[in-house]
C-alpha cells in the first residue's frame, strides 16, 4: 500500500469523520426531538470504523519505517510526537478561549480529542516495545493495548475509546507480512527465480483471482459483525440477558472484528496494482480532469488530517443547538442541515490549513535552529523539571488544603452548635435547621449539596421572618451520619416525612424542592399528600431529563442505566485524586460567586471542607446512581388537581433548553388546574436560591398570597 494511496484514503475519511460528528449532533436517535434533523443518519454509526483505518495506517507505517531506516528509534518520541503535541496544544488553547468566552470551561476542553490521547499511548507503547524487537514484541504490544482498554473501561470511557485501537496490531502484522514477502522475493530472485513487479507489490497474492476470496471474506465478516453489533440491544432484550455488561463486552468484541475486517478490506483494495502494470503516475497522467481534481482534493485533506480532525469539532459545536454540553446555550444555532454542513466544512478547512501552515513553519524553525533542536532533544531534562515542578505544587496544595480543613472544623462546630439540631427519624439520625415561626412550614428540599443546612442558610434567613423553615441534611451529607440505603426517590421522601413527623409537623406544609429534588417533591405529594398545602419548584428538573443527565452516545435506555451506575464510581476515583493532591481547591471559586453576601464569607471554608468531605462520596454517588430510575418513577405523574403549585423557571434555563428539553413545556405537562398551578419565569439562573434569596422569598410570598386568595 503506497503512501500516496493511504494519504488519499485518510483525506476522505477525515471528511467523513466530520460528517459522522455532525450526524451525531443532529440526526442520531439520542438527539432530543426538539433539535433532531434528518439527512445525516448514515454517518452516525461509522465513526469507529473510519478511525480504525487511521490506527491501521499508524501501525503499518511504523513497521515500514522501522525496517527501512537505520537508527529509527533515535529521537523517536520527539520526531513522532512533536507535531501532534504542537497542534494539540494550539487547538486546546483555541477551545479554552472559546469556552471561557461562553462560560463553559470544563475538561476535556476538546470533546473530540480522545483519538490524540489514544494514538500517543500507542506510539509510546511501540517505542518501548519495538526499540528492542523480539519474537514476543507483538504479544507485548497486544498486552499494552489490552491494558489501555481495561483502564478506559474502569474510567468509564465510551466504547469508541478502545474498540478501534486493536487494529493498530493488524497494521503491524500486515506490514511485517509485506516485508517478509519482499524478502522472500529478493531471495528467490537472487537464486535465479524470476518474479514480476506485480508479485512484489501485491500483499502475497500471485494473481487477481486469489485477491477475490480475501476481499469477499473480509467484507462479509465486516458486514455480519457490524450489523449484529448495531442490533445488539434488540438481541439483548429478546434473549432476556440479565447482565448488560456481558452484552456490552460482546458488542465491543464484534466492533473490534468489524473494524479489523473493514480496515483489511480497504488495505487489500489499496494494495492492488493498476491494470497492465501501469504505475500510479502513468494512471494519473491518463485520468480525466475530474479525476485529477478529486485526487488533488483528497491529497489536500490527506496532508492535514491531524489539523482537520482537531479543529472541526469546534465548528460542529459553535453552530449546534447547544455548545459542547446540552446544558450550555448555543453560540449561533444553524438549524438547517443543508446550511450547517457546508458552514462547518468550509470553516474547518480554512482553520485546518492555517494550523498546518503554522505547524510547518515551526517545523522549519526546528530544522534550521540548532539551539531549538538541542532544547527539544534534551526533553528528558525538561520533562524532569516539569515533573518536579508538578510534584512541588501538588505537595504545597495538599498541605495547604489540610491546614484549611483543620481550621474550618472549628467554624463548622460553631455553626452546628448555633443553628443545627438533631432528631431521630425513622431510625436515622438527622441533622436539620429549624428556624422561624409562622402558620406555614416551608421545607427546603435540596439535592447534591454537601451541607444543605449551610448552603441554603441565606434563603432560610429570608424566609424565617414569615414562616417556619426546615432544611434537612440527608444521611451522608452535612451533619447527618450516613446509612447504606439505596437513594431512591422513596428514600428521600421517607427521610423528609419521618423528620417532619419527629418534629410533629403534619399540616400547613409548603414543599420547596430545588433542581433534582423536584423529583422527590413529586414523589412526596404522590405518597403523602396529607398536610401539603402547596409546592414551589425552583428550576425543578423535569423527569424527562433522566435520559440526558449524562452526555454521550447511548444505544438504548438499558445501556444508559448501566453506564450511569458505573459512571458514579469513576467520578469517585477522580474526586479522590483531586482531594488527596489538594487540587480540589480549583473547584471552590464557584462558592465565592454563589455567596456574595458578607455574612456568609466566614462560612466559605466550611463549605469547602464539606465539599471535600462529601462531594462524590457515598451519599452523592448513590443519589447519582439512582437519578435515572428516580426520573422514570415520576415520569408520567401529574400534579393533584386541588394542589396549589408554582414552577419557578429561571430565564437562563428557559432560553437554553438544557439537555435539549423545553422545560416550560415539560412543566405545563404536569399542570392539571391552571387556576392554581402556574409557571413563572424569573431572572437569573438555577443558583438564585444561593446568591439571590430575595427573589425566591418574593416569589414564595406571592405564591402564598395567591393561595390564600383562592
Amino acid at each position: 500500500m503506497s503512501r500516496e494511496r493511504s494519504k488519499k484514503i485518510l483525506g476522505l475519511f477525515s471528511v467523513l469523520i466530520m460528517l459522522h460528528h455532525l450526524g451525531q449532533k443532529v440526526s442520531a436517535f439520542w438527539v432530543p426531538e426538539l433539535y433532531r434533523q434528518h439527512g445525516l443518519e448514515p454517518f452516525v454509526p461509522i465513526g469507529y470504523l473510519l478511525v480504525s483505518f487511521f490506527f491501521f495506517c499508524s501501525g503499518y507505517g511504523l513497521i515500514k519505517s522501522m525496517k527501512s531506516r537505520e537508527n529509527y528509534f533515535d529521537g523517536f518520541p520527539v520526531r513522532r510526537l512533536n507535531r501532534i503535541l504542537f497542534v494539540f496544544v494550539v487547538t486546546q488553547v483555541i477551545y479554552f478561549g472559546v469556552r471561557t468566552f461562553q462560560k463553559a470551561v470544563s475538561l476535556p476542553l476538546n470533546p473530540y480529542s480522545w483519538f490524540i490521547y489514544t494514538i500517543i499511548i500507542l506510539y509510546l507503547g511501540f517505542f518501548l516495545i519495538y526499540r528492542k524487537e523480539s519474537k514476543l514484541s507483538l504479544t507485548f504490544m497486544a498486552l499494552w493495548i489490552l491494558g489501555y482498554s481495561i483502564i478506559c473501561y474502569i474510567l468509564v470511557k465510551g466504547n469508541w475509546w478502545y474498540n478501534a485501537s486493536p487494529v493498530f496490531l493488524l497494521g503491524i502484522i500486515m506490514a511485517k507480512r509485506e516485508i517478509n514477502i519482499q524478502s522472500k522475493g529478493d531471495s528467490e530472485t537472487d537464486s535465479g527465480t524470476q518474479m514480476s513487479s506485480d508479485d512484489l507489490t501485491k500483499p502475497g497474492l500471485k494473481n487477481k483471482k486469489t485477491i477475490l476470496l480475501p476481499l469477499i471474506l473480509s467484507a462479509t465478516l465486516f458486514l455480519v459483525c457490524f450489523i449484529i453489533s448495531e442490533n445488539a440491544d434488540a438481541i439483548y432484550k429478546s434473549l432476556h440477558i440479565q447482565n448488560y455488561g456481558i452484552m456490552n463486552l460482546i458488542r465491543v468484541l464484534l466492533q473490534i472484528i468489524a473494524c479489523s475486517a473493514f480496515s483489511l478490506f480497504i488495505y487489500l483494495l489499496a494494495s492492488q496494482p493498476h491494470k497492465d502494470n501501469v504505475t500510479e503516475t502513468d494512471t494519473e497522467k491518463k485520468s480525466t480532469k475530474k479525476g485529477r481534481i478529486a485526487t488533488n482534493i483528497l491529497c489536500f485533506y490527506g496532508s492535514m488530517t491531524l489539523e482537520f480532525y482537531l479543529i472541526h469539532g469546534l465548528f460542529v459545536e459553535l453552530f449546534a443547538h447547544h455548545f459542547i454540553s446540552d446544558t450550555n446555550p448555543p453560540v449561533y444555532y444553524i438549524r438547517n442541515v443543508a446550511a450547517y454542513v457546508p458552514v462547518v466544512f468550509v470553516l474547518s478547512t480554512a482553520s485546518a490549513l492555517c494550523l498546518k501552515k503554522l505547524a510547518d513553519w515551526i517545523t522549519n524553525v526546528y530544522k534550521e535552529s540548532d539551539s531549538f533542536r538541542k532544547f527539544t532533544h534534551d526533553m528528558k531534562k525538561v520533562g524532569m523539571i516539569i515533573l518536579l515542578g508538578i510534584a512541588g505544587i501538588t505537595v504545597f496544595m495538599g498541605l495547604r488544603r489540610a491546614r484549611v480543613t483543620r481550621e474550618a472544623e472549628d467554624t463548622a462546630s460553631q455553626f452546628k452548635d448555633s443553628f443545627v439540631k438533631t432528631v431521630t427519624a425513622g431510625g436515622r439520625e438527622i441533622a436539620l435547621l429549624d428556624e422561624g415561626n409562622g402558620e406555614y412550614t416551608v421545607v427546603l428540599m435540596s439535592c447534591e449539596l454537601p451541607c444543605a443546612t449551610l448552603h441554603l442558610n441565606p434563603l432560610a434567613d429570608r424566609l424565617s421572618s414569615d414562616y417556619r423553615v426546615i432544611i434537612i441534611d440527608y444521611p451522608g451529607t452535612g451533619f447527618s451520619p450516613d446509612t447504606d440505603e439505596e437513594r431512591s426517590a422513596d428514600f428521600y421522601t421517607d427521610v423528609v416525612k419521618d423528620t417532619l413527623d419527629a418534629l410533629e409537623i403534619r399540616d400547613h406544609i409548603i414543599l420547596v424542592p430545588h433542581l433534582l429534588s423536584g423529583l422527590y417533591g413529586l414523589s412526596y405529594i404522590e405518597q403523602y399528600p396529607e398536610g401539603i398545602e402547596g409546592i414551589v419548584f425552583i428550576d425543578g428538573v423535569p423527569p424527562e431529563i433522566g435520559k440526558h443527565i449524562l452526555g454521550g452516545n447511548f444505544n438504548s435506555e438499558d445501556e444508559y442505566a448501566w453506564f450511569i451506575r458505573r459512571y458514579a464510581g469513576a467520578m469517585k476515583l477522580r474526586q479522590e485524586f483531586m482531594v488527596r493532591t489538594g487540587y480540589v481547591s480549583w473547584q471552590f471559586p464557584i462558592y465565592e460567586l454563589m455567596y456574595p453576601e458578607k455574612n456568609m464569607q466566614e462560612y466559605l471554608p466550611v463549605m469547602e471542607m464539606m465539599y471535600t468531605k462529601y462531594y462524590m462520596r457515598c451519599a452523592y454517588l448513590l443519589e447519582q446512581k439512582e437519578a435515572y430510575a428516580n426520573c422514570e418513577k415520576v415520569k408520567n405523574m401529574k400534579l393533584p388537581e386541588d394542589l396549589p403549585a408554582v414552577f419557578l423557571l429561571s430565564n437562563q434555563m428557559k432560553n437554553a433548553n438544557p439537555y435539549g428539553l423545553n422545560w416550560l413545556k415539560a412543566y405545563n405537562k404536569k399542570i392539571t388546574d391552571k387556576d392554581i398551578q402556574k409557571v413563572k419565569v424569573i431572572a437569573g439562573d438555577p443558583y438564585n436560591a444561593y446568591y439571590n434569596p430575595r427573589v425566591i422569598k418574593t416569589m414564595i410570598d406571592e405564591f402564598m398570597a395567591d393561595m390564600k386568595n383562592e
